[in-house]
Parts: C-alpha cells; sequence; structure tokens
C-alpha cells in the first residue's frame, strides 16, 4: 500500500489547517516587527543627519574662523615684514650716507695731504737751494780770505 503524494498546495492547505491563526498571527508580528524597524531605523537614519548636518556646520564654523585668524596672522606677519623692510632700507640710506659723506671727508684729507706733500717739497726744494746758493756763496768767500 503506497500513500498517495502530497502536493505543494496540499501542504499549505494542511499547515493552514494546523496552524492557520498562529502563523497568521506570527505573520502579522513580524510584518509589525518589520515596520517597527523600519520606521525606527528611518528615526534613527534622521537623527543621524541631523547629527551630521550639525557637525558639518559647526565644522565649516570653526574652518572660517581659522581662515579668518590665519588671513589676520597673514595680515600681521605681512605689516610687521613692511615695517622691517621700511626700518632696513632706513638704515641703509642712512648707512650709505654716512659712508659717502665718509669718502668725501677721506679725499678732502688726501686732497689736503696732497697739497701740504707739495707744499713739503716745495719747502725742501726751496731749502736746497737755498742750502746751495749759500755754500756757493760761502765758496766764494772762503778763498778771498
Amino acid at each position: 500500500m503506497t500513500q498517495p503524494s502530497a502536493s505543494g498546495n496540499d501542504l499549505d492547505a494542511i499547515r493552514r489547517l494546523l496552524y492557520g491563526a498562529e502563523v497568521a498571527r506570527i505573520d502579522q508580528a513580524m510584518a509589525e516587527s518589520r515596520q517597527a524597524v523600519q520606521a525606527r531605523l528611518g528615526e534613527l537614519e534622521q537623527r543621524l543627519d541631523r547629527k551630521l548636518e550639525e557637525l558639518s556646520q559647526r565644522v565649516t564654523t570653526q574652518l572660517e574662523e581659522l581662515s579668518r585668524r590665519q588671513q589676520a596672522h597673514a595680515d600681521k606677519v605681512t605689516q610687521l615684514l613692511d615695517q622691517v623692510m621700511s626700518e632696513l632700507s632706513r638704515r641703509a640710506e642712512a648707512l650709505g650716507s654716512e659712508a659717502r659723506a665718509g669718502l668725501t671727508e677721506l679725499r678732502g684729507r688726501v686732497t689736503e695731504i696732497e697739497k701740504r706733500k707739495l707744499n713739503v717739497a716745495d719747502f725742501g726744494a726751496s731749502l736746497a737751494a737755498l742750502g746751495q746758493r749759500f755754500a756757493e756763496a760761502g765758496g766764494d768767500e772762503s778763498p778771498r780770505r
């Protein structure tokens, strides 16, 4: 005696009969759980989006503040560099003027020394000429005595 085979539809029918109300209740509970999980996930996703937006705004604000500070710092550094360069230029000009004045003074002294040297040479030549005349004049008088 062989048993008749049950088809897939027959098994579903038997299951519905055996478990009908319980399965329907479990299916309903699972559907409600899925919906609750999806709703909770949607809520969490919205909260996460809000938090990310807040964080993004904070980061943007901090970056803007950092950018303003860096620009202010760069402006101060530029201003200080301009002041330093101005002071260096002023000092270089002053040193250049002092050097030019010193060179002019040295040239004047060199010129004065050259004039004195020429005067001393002329005086020496005059003394030599006088000494020679005196020697010649003294030499002429010696034999007469």
